[in-house]
């Protein structure tokens, strides 16, 4: 018998709305240094298969040493998702190299986790900047929000 396909991305699906928290961790160090909380921005998950979504953090800048250095968008194309209990988890990981000021930051392995249960989501999304030798550590606390349906 053919094993049945779970379909998992349906449930993490959606936009959402939400706070970052954002800190620098320097590779050699524990230290982590706070540079942006509660800065409200949205997340959007697309499906890209019956198991796979895309996460998308737009318009994503950080404000370092008084500058304000502008990374454009983080993309992650394919992330797994799973069904766990009572919640759906979702992981996925892609070198990314940034548009505009942040393209002098080179190749930036990046990583999220997230997990969403009932509509609410949070996400950790880990920016490897080997030129800066730091890791920016973003944290996404939000909420999914509702399609309006009837407007066209």
């Amino acid at each position: 018998p053919e094993e049945e396909v779970v379909v998992t991305a349906p449930d993490v699906v959606g936009t959402y709305w939400g706070n970052l928290d954002i800190s620098m961790k320097p590779d050699n160090s524990d230290q982590e240094t706070v540079i942006g909380n509660g800065i409200a921005k949205f997340i959007t998950i697309s499906q890209v298969s019956d198991t796979e979504v895309k996460m998308e953090l737009k318009e994503f800048e950080l404000f370092i040493n008084g500058n304000i250095l502008k990374f454009g968008d983080i993309v992650i194309d394919k992330c797994a998702v799973k069904k766990e209990t009572d919640a759906s988890t979702f992981t996925g990981q892609q070198d990314l190299t940034f548009q505009g000021d942040a393209a002098a930051l080179g190749t930036c392995a990046t990583s999220i986790e997230g997990t969403v249960q009932s509509g609410n989501a949070t996400m950790n999304i880990q920016v490897k900047v080997p030129t800066l030798k730091q890791t920016v550590k973003v944290t996404f606390s939000g909420v999914k929000q509702v399609e309006e349906s009837g407007k066209d």
